[in-house]
């Protein structure tokens, strides 16, 4: 093999890995933006969807006992009489 035909194969190792490495980015990159697009999409159909009944329960159920304490509270007997 000649001297040509070395720095002929140099240059396309280089290049080669070059592309290779771009590629790897590329798809990190695209990776990255998939799971965020994946998370808020899932944010997205868990409020449209049942799954944030959890949170509404919680408030109901905070004010079903605040109306449970008012009731039990002892209440003033009217003087009127």
């Amino acid at each position: 093999m000649g001297k040509a035909a070395k720095e002929h194969r140099k240059k396309v190792a280089k290049r080669n890995a070059n592309l290779k490495q771009r590629e790897k980015i590329i798809q990190k990159v695209w990776q990255e933006t998939f799971e965020e697009k994946m998370k808020e999409m899932k944010e997205k159909f868990a409020s449209m969807s049942g799954d944030s009944m959890s949170g509404l329960t919680e408030i109901i159920d905070n004010a079903v006992e605040e109306n449970i304490q008012e009731e039990s509270e002892p209440t003033e007997p009217v003087s009127g009489e």
